[in-house]
């Protein structure tokens, strides 16, 4: 887990029905709050003792605070609901620096898809766009429209044209993934059902795969593979070698030597334990790299290898 460091909870604020929005300021003596860009994210050490993932959701363009969005989930394990029912205005809480596995890419127009609380890492792109003169549209899926978060700003804001919410895609697919443009980019974040729905609809019309980026709240299912055997991973910088058995992660194996690993998540989803891959091939199980990125790197945490050996930056 990264380095945790102590922020202030400066307000507590109902947000819809079922979240609540927390605003976080730097303790007195500390400075500034690391910047950060939109779709960035931070681990919480919750009231629970858990550690969770939460967006960023607050204007990336003002330093003086972060603001987060928590939905209690009804088959929470501590880590919502204790932020929900027990963090007060005035308590200290502890959290990561900002991380982005989620940054918004060059493009001429973007289209932002939300699936319910998927809205919260769109909300400061939303606000880069329209301050940049950006050409955006938000497309918002909730379940109840009229009690969903932060449906009042969005409604009401400059923007409020470019916004359209519906309860569900049986109302229709996003209008404008209707007519694929090179120079556009899909920014899409909510359910994994949804993302995957919204995803082989757009490649269905034409949009590249890589037009499509994605942030995960959890990890899509993956089978696991009774066929698995143990590889070696080897490390460049000491040419010392470990054995991942077939039951264990590289980053487990890693730690039982004695090596020291960044992780956060656990589960592919943040990008806090992915290094470089030098030789060998991965068997890539996180939501994190792009295709692209796979080549030339590896999440420790989830991922395997396909050839009998990797060699990692370590």
């Amino acid at each position: 887990m990264s380095a945790l460091f102590p922020v202030i909870v400066h307000d507590v604020m109902l947000e819809g029905a079922d979240c609540v929005r927390l605003r976080l300021v730097a303790t007195p003596g500390q400075g500034a709050l690391p910047r950060f860009a939109p779709g960035a994210h931070v681990d919480v050490l919750t009231p629970a003792g858990l550690v969770r993932q939460y967006s960023l959701c607050g204007d990336a363009d003002d330093p003086g605070f972060y603001e987060l969005c928590i939905r209690r989930e009804a088959a929470s394990r501590g880590g919502s609901a204790s932020l929900c029912s027990t963090v007060e205005k005035g308590m200290e809480l502890h959290i990561s620096p900002p991380r982005n596995a989620f940054a918004l890419p060059g493009a001429q127009r973007y289209i932002l898809i939300a699936g319910g609380i998927g809205i919260t890492p769109l909300l400061p792109m939303m606000a880069r766009l329209q301050r940049q003169g950006v050409d955006w549209a938000l497309y918002y899926y909730t379940r109840t429209p009229d009690q969903a978060p932060f449906r009042d700003r969005l409604l009401t804001a400059p923007y409020a044209s470019r916004v359209h919410m519906a309860t569900s895609l049986r109302q229709g697919y996003p209008a404008a993934l209707a007519c694929p443009e090179a120079d556009m980019a899909i920014m899409l974040c909510g359910p994994d059902g949804f993302m995957q729905a919204v995803s082989s609809h757009a490649i269905a019309a034409g949009w590249e795969a890589a037009q499509i980026h994605t942030e995960y709240f959890r990890p899509t299912e993956v089978a696991p593979d009774d066929g698995e055997q143990a590889f070696e991973v080897v490390l460049a910088r000491s040419g010392r070698r470990v054995t991942v058995p077939p039951d264990q992660s590289i980053a487990s194996a890693l730690m039982a030597a004695g090596i020291a690993v960044s992780l956060s998540c656990e589960q592919g989803m943040c990008g806090a334990c992915v290094v470089p891959l030098l030789a060998g091939e991965g068997a890539h199980r996180d939501m994190v790299l792009s295709e692209a990125e796979q080549a030339c790197s590896i999440a420790l945490c989830c991922s395997r290898a396909r050839t009998p050996s990797i060699t990692v930056d370590l």
